[in-house]
């Protein structure tokens, strides 16, 4: 069993960083949007005397397409971080046996 290097322990880490603020960051992008869609709908109907609109009518689909957003971005970082650990492990490996590969 090979132990982690540390480059690639590094690399681990930042992946997992990167991946968690990448969640973040669309996950709150995506409610902003949401919340901007919710005023817009309320002045509206409140200007034409329509119905006028419940916060959970429009926040609890934008909540729910933000979560899944925020994970499909984040998914995406992470299988592109875990891809470079994997190639900085074998970098590793290959240079640590004299530039051989394995078969």
């Amino acid at each position: 069993m090979r132990l982690l290097t540390g480059r690639v322990r590094v690399v681990l880490v930042a992946t997992a960083l990167l991946a968690s603020a990448t969640f973040c960051v669309v996950q709150d992008r995506v409610t902003a949007a949401g919340a901007r869609r919710y005023v817009r709908l309320q002045r509206t109907a409140m200007a034409d005397g329509g119905p006028l609109v419940t916060i959970d009518e429009v926040m609890r689909p934008a909540i729910d397409r933000s979560v899944r957003q925020g994970l499909a971005w984040a998914g995406l970082v992470a299988a592109l971080g875990l891809t470079a650990a994997v190639a900085v492990q074998r970098q590793q490996h290959s240079a640590a046996n004299g530039g051989a590969t394995r078969p």
